[in-house]
């Protein structure tokens, strides 16, 4: 997709608050990191035109991919809802996928029923390091299923996240991403002078920008 593309749906996401920049003001992230930017598109759900048009828009991610898959497979949790509002609108069945098998019970980590062999289209709602993404994929490696492709709302464009899909030959596609969330914000003037070079600094090296900050 082209930067338009992008830059809309960054918009979209501004707008309701499920991404919000700080650069002067970081937040803390549950790794005990300090980043500038925060994500949260469970708040999407409650916006039904904008929640039409992100499954719209992961729609044509998906059509214009010509990836041939029998199941969407939403990753747990924010990827859920998303991968049953594209399961109800495209008429295919879903499963949804644990970060990790359960403790108790079958020990299930892919819920919904599947046959090995399958191929499957994973959601998911932020790609930011890549650890889902890999925690997923050896869910799908266990159940001797194939992902096709990943479709997500948001990427960070992160290194490591670019590493982890490689590792897995996982093609994926995203909304929106880093840079077009930083265009967009400065299109908004949601960002002051100086804080877009802060948010460049942090995806170089999250860590590094954390400890700095302090």
């Amino acid at each position: 997709m082209d930067q338009n593309f992008k830059i809309k749906f960054a918009k979209i996401l501004l707008k309701i608050g499920a991404v919000e920049v700080r650069p002067r003001r970081p937040f803390r992230y549950a790794s005990g990191l300090r980043g500038p930017i925060y994500c949260d598109n469970r708040k999407i759900l409650s916006f039904p035109n904008e929640r039409r048009l992100i499954r719209d828009g992961l729609m044509q991610l998906i059509k214009e991919s010509s990836w041939n898959f029998d199941q969407l497979a939403g990753l747990a949790t924010a990827g859920i809802p998303h991968a049953a509002l594209l399961a109800d609108r495209m008429e295919k069945p879903m499963v949804y996928i644990r970060s990790s098998p359960k403790g108790h019970g079958r020990g299930n980590q892919i819920e919904g029923k599947f046959h090995p062999g399958e191929r499957l289209l994973l959601v998911e709602d932020l790609i930011n390091q890549g650890s889902s993404l890999d925690q997923a994929m050896r869910g799908v490696q266990r159940a001797n299923l194939k992902a096709v492709g990943c479709v997500s709302i948001v990427s960070y464009q992160m290194e490591k996240a670019q590493e982890m899909a490689k590792k897995w030959e996982l093609p994926c596609l995203s909304l929106t991403d880093f840079d077009s969330l930083c265009l967009a914000a400065k299109e908004e003037g949601l960002l002051g002078e100086g804080e877009l070079d802060l948010l460049k600094k942090w995806r170089q090296d999250p860590k590094a920008w954390s400890e700095r900050i302090g």
